[in-house]
């Protein structure tokens, strides 16, 4: 999970009662809210990350949305008590790609997670629709409210492939990072045509080593996942090595 600090308003709710409820998500997810970087302020519900980590086009996805249900709204000058909110769809998403929730039943001031995943397969930027119907308290008991939209969406960007040349499918290619410049996460792709130990080493413009990983490889197209948001921001070097060959690229870690 990106460590990204920017939170959410989730809800300027403008509750109305006794409508019917909305289907629910009947499959959990495993995923894990972000408990460092999502905290509860104060306002009428979180959401976090605002701003998703670039995807890519036919390339896997998987990130996390964390949500802290509202505990109350406000209805022209009354305060509404909240006791959970049924999350009903998450919209807009790029096509290849779901959602899973870890609940499908969130209660007020507790935290809740929404696994994005899948291959997206059309580059775009998708600002994404999460609907949920509240449960109040009025007269003792605890009744539907209307479905409501985040009034702000998260927004998830697929980048487009940098691609393999077609003419070199016997050779092994280091694509171009995406994307760069880049703020947290970027993806420095290679192809091989046949199975190798592929390695990658990123140094700053000192010379000295900042990352490195192996990554035992099948024959194909494939992408290491560097997430580099401790990096301070300027110019880095990255080296991709098969058993024979080394290449060099650049790439700028953006200011957030």
């Amino acid at each position: 999970m990106p460590k990204d600090t920017v939170m959410k308003r989730l809800f300027r709710m403008s509750v109305l009662l006794a409508l019917p409820v909305f289907a629910v998500v009947s499959v959990y997810a495993q995923c894990v809210p972000d408990t460092v970087n999502c905290k509860d302020i104060n306002e009428p519900g979180e959401i976090c990350p605002a701003q998703l980590p670039d995807a890519t086009v036919n390339v896997e996805y998987n990130e996390v949305i964390t949500v802290i249900p509202p505990g109350e709204a406000t209805l022209g000058t009354q305060t509404i008590y909240i006791e959970y909110i049924i999350l009903d769809s998450v919209a807009n998403l790029p096509g290849g790609i779901t959602y899973q929730a870890n609940a499908a039943t969130m209660y007020a001031d507790s935290l809740y997670c929404i696994s994005i995943s899948g291959t997206p397969v059309t580059a775009g930027e998708y600002p994404l629709s999460i609907y949920i119907t509240p449960w109040i308290f009025a007269g003792g008991t605890t009744i539907p409210g209307i479905q409501v939209k985040n009034d702000t969406s998260v927004v998830m960007t697929v980048n487009e492939a940098a691609g393999v040349d077609p003419n070199r499918y016997n050779e092994f290619q280091v694509l171009p990072n995406i994307p760069n410049p880049f703020s947290e996460v970027t993806l420095i792709g290679f192809f091989t045509p046949y199975d190798d130990l592929i390695e990658l080493e990123v140094y700053n413009i000192l010379g000295e080593l900042m990352h490195h990983e192996n990554y035992g490889s099948p024959p194909g197209e494939h992408y290491f996942k560097f997430e580099g948001e401790d990096l301070l921001p300027g110019t880095y070097i990255y080296r991709v090595t098969n058993h024979k060959e080394v290449f060099t690229g650049k790439f700028i870690k953006a200011r957030r």
